[in-house]
């Protein structure tokens, strides 16, 4: 079985920032500002933006209403990506791959669709909860049992995926 790699923060991601940096701009920082500032924003004409969950190297996540009251996640690449061909398409591959894994503990991509500024992103399941990055923030330490609890639950995940073949690349506290 062919292994398809879940990594949403690849090497020309990475290069991209660095490239920015290099630049004199603070990469981050106006990533970010662009993230927000999306906020309120419609998408396709049917996806509301409602507030910004988080941002990463290369795409920042919502979450989203749609015109039905449906609420969902929706993950957008960074446009500075979303304008290279290969880059775009492998997003919204490795987005899909999330799909052929059928666990409980994986959101569900529903759709995918490149804005009126080439951004391309995917709808997904919304999760009600908090990340680990979160929870150590809010509780300082965690306890043995719920390390052990919250443990076995990623690894039963890490498992489902491995066995369709699908490595995730990015694990991370606040994912």
């Amino acid at each position: 079985m062919r292994e398809r790699t879940l990594r949403f923060v690849s090497k020309p991601a990475l290069e991209t920032v660095l490239d920015f940096r290099a630049a004199g701009m603070d990469a981050t920082d106006s990533v970010v500002e662009r993230a927000a500032a999306r906020v309120g924003t419609v998408l396709a004409e049917k996806w509301t933006l409602d507030a910004l969950i988080g941002v990463g190297g290369m795409a920042a996540v919502y979450a989203a209403t749609h015109r039905n009251s449906k609420r969902v996640a929706i993950k957008i690449m960074h446009r500075e990506l979303s304008i290279y061909d290969e880059i775009r398409e492998r997003f919204l591959r490795e987005g899909y791959a999330a799909n052929q894994v059928n666990h409980s503990g994986v959101v569900t991509v529903h759709d995918d669709v490149v804005t009126d500024d080439g951004s391309a992103f995917l709808v997904m399941d919304l999760l009600d909860g908090e990340t680990l990055d979160a929870r150590l923030e809010r509780k300082g330490r965690l306890e043995v049992d719920e390390v052990l609890d919250l443990t076995d639950q990623v690894l039963d995940v890490i498992r489902a995926a491995h066995e369709k073949g699908v490595i995730h690349r990015d694990l991370k506290p606040e994912n």
